[in-house]
């Protein structure tokens, strides 16, 4: 299993539940790599650019450690904007895929031995099935279920509408 990293500020924050500075790092970290997550309804051009993600995204996702599955985001409400005035968010596969090269470069390596099936327990590099929906992901980190209720509270409290 995935112990969330304590010593990570923002995941410290967010899991001892000071959701006021939680949200203040979150919005930091939104503002240095050029990125928000809001949950603005307003419909903006979009971009799907792997480019943006690595110059973006991936900072931000190494920075503050906001591990969840597609599904689980798609449930936040929230869409991901860039300074560049485009709509970022991604379809759930794409946010696996997104997640799996991240964590495969920059995250800790994919614990083997754990779930139900051949494909679970398999020693192998991440893949987009991983991060794709709850239950995909739910076995593999220490408290996920806690971890996405505080996640959404953090969200709340930041969101840009």
């Amino acid at each position: 299993m995935i112990h969330l990293d304590h010593s990570n500020s923002f995941v410290r924050a967010t899991m001892t539940g000071s959701i006021a500075e939680a949200a203040a790092i979150f919005r930091n970290a939104e503002q240095r790599f050029g990125l928000a997550w809001s949950k603005s309804w307003e419909v903006l051009k979009e971009s799907d650019s792997d480019v943006w993600y690595q110059e973006h995204l991936w900072p931000f996702l190494s920075e503050t450690h906001f591990v969840l599955s597609g599904g689980d985001l798609q449930a936040t409400g929230c869409s991901l904007f860039g300074i560049d005035g485009l709509d970022h968010t991604p379809s759930w596969r794409h946010w696996g895929y997104i997640l799996a090269e991240w964590a495969n470069s920059h995250w800790v390596a994919r614990p083997s031995g754990l779930g139900q099936t051949d494909w679970t327990r398999a020693a192998r590099p991440w893949e987009y099935m991983d991060f794709y929906s709850h239950g995909y992901l739910a076995y593999l980190i220490v408290d996920y279920d806690l971890w996405l209720e505080k996640l959404n509270v953090v969200l709340s409290h930041n969101t840009i509408v």
